[in-house]
């Protein structure tokens, strides 16, 4: 009975989630990197062979390869011939809930009490946590990325299934591109464990390095840092990438992260001492998510400017929620601190977290689902979009292949409202234009006495904003606000 109890309150967490995907999302792109999905599926029926694996290994956005991202979108093909974006994010977040089984083994088999799997559950499915996860690119690379690093870390722990795990993990980087840094962990680990087959493995490791770089053409770009600011920009970044999981501010992302990494330091300490699997398994994880934070910092951060904003994007937000779900995992593991009550005292805390990230999300999520309706109305009524590249490409993708139907609700849509002024803001990022307005929902925006786009009004900042390269005279144009429903 206590199984059952247990389980259906750990569903309760999974449940919600999806019930959020399929309420919020439409069947629009998230961002424009999804459009890679749909370009990719509209190719499918004439690819074979040698294109087929061409076009599934090439590179995205100069260094990313994601093969394993490709290979489930070619999976998808088998069971629709329309591309919706909403039934595939939601598809490929099913892809998350695998991960519940390697934590609920590692849990039984160190005779944890089962309750604690509730809030590892609601920690892993924790609202804030998972707004990267209703972007398709977010779910199939990002998330797709720490599901494998979970499971091959499982694998790896287990003495019995350790060759599995080290074997997969050469396949790592064609899952995503972070897989590259865990191929020095497992190197480190097999001289660690003094492995007969070290030495392999390192041959094979960067065997697999030299052929994911093969026709790879690196971005030209020139930097005036020395190599003593690079490093200490790497190590700030990373420290502030696992800091940013509890707080998206800098200084106390710095101190939290201190905080966390000396957790990490500890957990392979005990390690060390114990050789305890489930030990090795969060020292596996946790190496791997800062080794991600520094791969982030090197491609997000901007070094002569010390800004390290980029790394609290949502678009990373799932990898700090699986840094706390597995530092909680490791505070209640018997051979990490010496407390008794089985730590059911942690639980308590947990749940706080859990509601404290349901009550952060809640805003985002509608102004998420704002967006994507403006997003959607903006390229069917007027061919644009006021938040990404948009260009005859995106629209062919759209109209031309016959793969992709807008969503009905836009059909009826209404271009009139109530008018409304706009008042110029002080810019936060350097290709828009911000405006505060006064209430919710979406503007439409009138040019030369004709409906010219959509604005989805943010309701936590109460701003619109708008690319800079967008023809946009707020001067001579007129504002009708179209409430939230």
């Amino acid at each position: 009975m206590k199984k059952i109890i247990i389980l259906l309150i750990s569903c309760l967490f999974v449940i919600l989630h999806f019930v959020n995907l399929s309420r919020y999302l439409i069947n629009f792109p998230n961002w424009g990197d999804d459009f890679t999905f749909l370009a990719y599926f509209n190719d499918l029926p004439n690819l074979g062979g040698i294109e087929f694996w061409k076009r599934s290994t090439e590179f995205h956005g100069f260094i990313h390869r994601m093969v394993g991202a490709r290979l489930i979108t070619a999976f998808y093909h088998f069971f629709s011939d329309e591309f919706n974006f909403k039934t595939a994010t939601i598809f490929a977040n099913v892809l998350i809930v695998s991960i519940l089984y390697p934590l609920y083994q590692l849990v039984k088999k160190a005779k944890i009490n089962l309750w604690h799997f509730i809030p590892i559950t609601g920690l892993l499915f924790a609202w804030n946590g998972n707004m990267d996860n209703y972007a398709l690119i977010g779910v199939l690379v990002h998330a797709l990325s720490l599901i494998f690093l979970i499971w091959i870390s499982y694998w790896i722990s287990q003495t019995k299934t350790r060759a599995w795990g080290i074997g997969l993990s050469l396949i790592y980087p064609f899952i995503s591109t972070e897989g590259l840094a865990f191929i020095p962990v497992i190197m480190a680990l097999l001289f660690y464990l003094k492995d007969r087959k070290a030495w392999i493995y390192s041959i094979a490791g960067l065997l697999v390095i030299y052929l994911y770089f093969i026709n790879y053409d690196a971005p030209k770009t020139a930097t005036a840092s020395s190599v003593f600011d690079k490093l200490i920009f790497l190590i700030q970044g990373s420290i502030v990438f696992i800091g940013g999981a509890i707080k998206h501010q800098v200084f106390l992302s710095l101190i939290i992260g201190t905080l966390l990494i000396g957790n990490v330091g500890y957990t392979l300490m005990r390690f060390h001492e114990s050789k305890d699997p489930a030990l090795l398994f969060a020292g596996l994880v946790f190496i791997q998510i800062i080794a991600m934070g520094i791969m982030i910092t090197w491609g997000r951060g901007n070094v002569e400017s010390g800004d390290l904003n980029a790394l609290f994007a949502e678009r990373f937000s799932f990898y700090g929620a699986v840094f706390v779900c597995i530092t909680y995992f490791v505070w209640i593991q018997p051979q990490h601190f010496q407390i008794s009550l089985n730590r059911l005292y942690l639980m308590a805390p947990s749940i706080g977290w859990i509601v404290l990230s349901a009550y952060a999300a809640y805003p985002k999520l509608q102004n998420l689902h704002n967006r994507l309706q403006a997003d959607a109305s903006n390229a069917y009524y007027f061919k644009l979009n006021t938040w990404y590249p948009f260009g005859t490409q995106e629209i062919n993708l759209l109209t031309q292949k016959g793969t992709y139907q807008f969503p009905k609700e836009l059909f009826s849509i209404k271009l009139t409202g109530n008018q409304i002024q706009v008042r110029p803001t002080p810019e936060f990022e350097p290709e828009f234009r911000e405006f505060a307005v006064d209430g919710s929902g979406t503007i439409l925006v009138y040019q030369n006495q004709k409906p010219r786009l959509f604005l989805p009004i943010n309701s936590l900042s109460h701003r619109v904003k708008i690319k800079k390269d967008i023809p946009f005279n707020e001067r001579t144009s007129k504002f009708l606000l179209i409430p939230s429903k």
